[in-house]
């Protein structure tokens, strides 16, 4: 075959694994929002066949051997990257068989359905055998890719790729020193002594939330037609094809809760449409690394939702909805701050400390330092160390995260990551558009959707996550730049 054949039929090869693990993601996300309970073992083994026959495309000795002459040509442009990515792709894929992805998505299903359980019953036992199971598979994965340094890191290379657990130690240490230091000037404000809270003192009902979570992501871009929201458990994003997003949310006391999660996951929403629709089908169409994609979620999240131009032009919507009263008392508690129990409800200040928590705990998990009937324990013991606070139960403690149940082992650190990169593409577009503040002030989000779709969403997977950074902001992962963004923001709101 000529090039061209050759680059075809790549092409064919690629397709036909997207569009099985499509098929895969929307079965995924019916069992999270739709199917009935009992269904799990039926799903379960339709995932498995899937993910299976996908992980079998990857296996293909002909694809490989076609890969490889390819890299020996030529190839220009996009076709020379799509053809060294997928080259470092399947090189890891052969290393795991065909029969290991399939027990791996089986068990995780079921592992999945029995979390929710063990949440419903506040029981912690009934989801550890299955955790077991998956602890001992991802280290068996470990295992069978091969690793430098110590074994997490070719499961954190899957969402992080390039990123170590030595890297990480050294930018969280700095993190976590930085996040005390700020907590420390906040806890010592007299603000912080004297804080005065209107949610706990009102009502907000189901469907007012709904109403004003589904505004505010028609506002920031996502558009009906592409896109639908529904509610799980835990809120996700799922891209299932063209034109298909999927956002979920769930309802609690807290209305931020509602409208905080359903910007989140329509920042992944709008980066999965954004992404280059020539590429769909290969993996150019995709995103570089899990902490680019969070960097879009918490972007729109933080650095847009929770800013004080945000809330004077939204303001006026949820006090016309709940009689809220004072604006400069809401938006101090809007970035309330306090060492909350729940990850996804925690302020800007403690999110961090919570992927770090869980980002030691996983290696110990992987390391075999920590045993799995030892979690909620050691989860309580180092809530206490770092938040000095102590979950009530498992449900508020150790099984608040859905992750470890898909065998998402490795992921947590990239949100981390994306708060930190998010920080930096926020500064970055104000200095290029100074004046973009007063877009948010007025509820105009075009510019900010076509800066991000410009400088991330249309890069695809051309760049590995710290080098479409650098194209971007100028410089790589930088601590520094969130440190002074909190700095700042909360210096202002609690005066030091």
């Amino acid at each position: 075959m000529g090039i061209k054949e050759d680059l075809d039929f790549v092409n064919n090869c690629q397709k036909e694994m997207v569009l099985l693990n499509k098929v895969s993601a929307l079965l995924d996300w019916d069992q999270q929002t739709h199917m009935p309970s009992k269904g799990i073992q039926s799903r379960a083994e339709k995932i498995a066949l899937l993910e299976g026959m996908a992980h079998e495309k990857a296996l293909s000795e002909e694809l490989f051997l076609v890969v490889s002459k390819l890299r020996n040509e030529n190839l220009e442009g996009d076709s020379k990257i799509m053809i060294e990515k997928l080259y470092h792709d399947l090189l890891k894929a052969r290393k795991i068989p065909k029969s290991f992805v399939e027990e791996l998505a089986r068990v995780s299903a079921v592992a999945n359905s029995a979390w929710k359980e063990a949440r419903d019953k506040n029981d912690f036992i009934i989801f550890s055998h299955h955790l077991k199971n998956i602890i001992e598979l991802k280290r068996k994965e470990s295992e069978m890719y091969g690793f430098s340094g110590h074994p997490y890191n070719c499961l954190l290379d899957d969402f992080e790729e390039g990123m170590t657990e030595e890297k990480l130690k050294v930018q969280f240490d700095k993190l976590k020193k930085g996040l005390v230091e700020i907590l420390h000037k906040i806890e010592n404000s007299e603000n912080y002594k004297n804080q005065n809270l209107i949610l706990t003192k009102k009502d907000f009902p189901k469907e007012m939330q709904m109403e004003l979570a589904k505004d505010v992501v028609r506002r920031i871009g996502l558009e009906e037609e592409f896109s639908r929201i529904d509610f799980a458990e835990h809120p996700f994003m799922t891209g299932i094809g063209i034109g298909d997003v999927r956002i979920t949310t769930n309802i609690r006391e807290d209305p931020l809760f509602c409208f905080g999660s359903c910007i989140h996951e329509a920042g992944h929403a709008l980066y999965e449409l954004g992404m280059p629709e020539e590429h769909f089908y290969n993996l150019l169409g995709n995103e570089p690394s899990l902490g680019i994609h969070e960097s879009q979620s918490r972007f729109w999240e933080n650095m847009v939702g929770m800013s004080k131009e945000f809330w004077e032009f939204y303001y006026p919507k949820f006090d016309e909805k709940y009689n809220l009263g004072d604006f400069e008392q809401w938006y101090k508690e809007v970035n309330f701050v306090t060492p909350g129990k729940i990850r996804i409800e925690s302020d800007e200040l403690h999110y961090c400390l919570h992927i770090i928590l869980r980002f030691e705990i996983e290696l110990g998990l992987i390391d075999g330092s920590i045993n799995v009937d030892d979690l909620p324990s050691i989860w309580n013991m180092k809530m206490k160390e770092l938040f000095g606070v102590v979950p009530e139960n498992d449900k508020e403690g150790v099984l608040q995260d859905v992750h470890w149940s898909c065998g998402y082992i490795g992921y947590f650190p990239t949100y981390a990551l994306g708060t930190i990169y998010s920080a930096q593409l926020f500064e970055k577009l104000v200095k290029e558009i100074p004046d973009i503040k007063e877009d948010i002030r007025k509820g105009d989000f075009k510019r900010i959707g076509k800066w991000l779709y410009e400088k991330i969403h249309k890069q695809g997977r051309k760049f590995l996550a710290e080098d479409l950074i650098n194209n971007v902001c100028g410089e790589g992962l930088n601590v520094e730049v969130y440190l002074n963004y909190l700095n700042k923001k909360y210096g202002e709101i609690y005066g030091f």
